[in-house]
């Protein structure tokens, strides 16, 4: 038996990546490396290890300015802290996909990345 309506498996992708993204639909707090390199921006979750690009918003070029201040090289993770969300959005290339969307920036702290964290609790 065929469905009524058949999802091809691009759609149905993308309605289960929409379906995963109201999970996080609410900001949260957020601990983890970013890296921006080449216009592209990075984010990697110190808790779960994911990693995302992150979307053009105001705060998240604060947050690049901040990077570029701290940072020890280029391309070099440094651990900051915002509040933000996960949200498909169009990617500059391909199929849309989900973006880590920074809404409030708080803070960076230099010398520290989720390795060194994660280094000295194993201590």
């Amino acid at each position: 038996m065929t469905p009524a309506f058949p999802i091809g498996r691009p759609c149905l992708a993308l309605l289960l990546a929409a379906c995963a993204t109201g999970l996080h639909a609410q900001p949260a707090s957020w601990r983890g490396d970013f890296v921006y390199f080449a216009d592209a921006a990075l984010f990697t979750d110190c808790a779960s290890g994911k990693r995302w690009p992150v979307a053009m918003t105001a705060d998240a070029v604060a947050l690049q300015r901040s990077y570029l201040e701290w940072r020890k090289e280029p391309a070099a993770a440094l651990l900051v802290n915002f509040d933000g969300r996960l949200e498909v959005r169009e990617a500059m290339e391909g199929p849309a996909r989900e973006q880590m969307v920074v809404e409030k920036f708080r803070s960076v702290e230099p010398g520290n990345t989720c390795a060194t964290l994660a280094a000295a609790q194993a201590k």
